[in-house]
């Protein structure tokens, strides 16, 4: 869990981790963004305090702007291409057992990734 808080505040890339499970789902953009918005308002309310708000406005909308909402928004878009890609690659986008917004197998319980398709296209079943 730690790894994965450091990974957010860090804003460490990569598509997969050790494990094949994708790094990149919504929930990780999401919670990420949160991770660092947070961390900003406090950053900002502490500037607040000792440099004024002449500083501490300005400052804080290009943080929130340039380590939160930027970020993300890449992060979303590198993910839409890498869901894309893995749907018109892989037998799994047309199973009804694939959820694309988490590249995962409901009926196996397991991530999707390019080198692993759960059930080795044994349990495909037409959505």
């Amino acid at each position: 869990m730690l790894d994965f808080l450091a990974d957010q505040i860090l804003l460490r890339r990569g598509l997969y981790d050790q494990e094949g499970r994708p790094r990149l789902a919504t929930g990780a953009i999401v919670f990420g963004a949160l991770l660092r918005a947070l961390s900003t308002i406090l950053l900002g309310f502490a500037l607040w305090h000792y440099a004024g708000v002449e500083y501490s406005i300005p400052v804080s909308l290009a943080l929130l702007w340039g380590y939160v909402v930027y970020p993300a928004y890449r992060q979303l878009v590198v993910y839409s291409e890498t869901t894309a890609k893995i749907e018109e690659e892989l037998l799994c986008n047309t199973c009804r057992h694939y959820n694309s917004s988490g590249q995962f197998c409901l009926l196996y319980d397991q991530h999707v990734g390019p080198e692993h398709i759960p059930c080795e296209g044994m349990d495909w079943e037409p959505s």
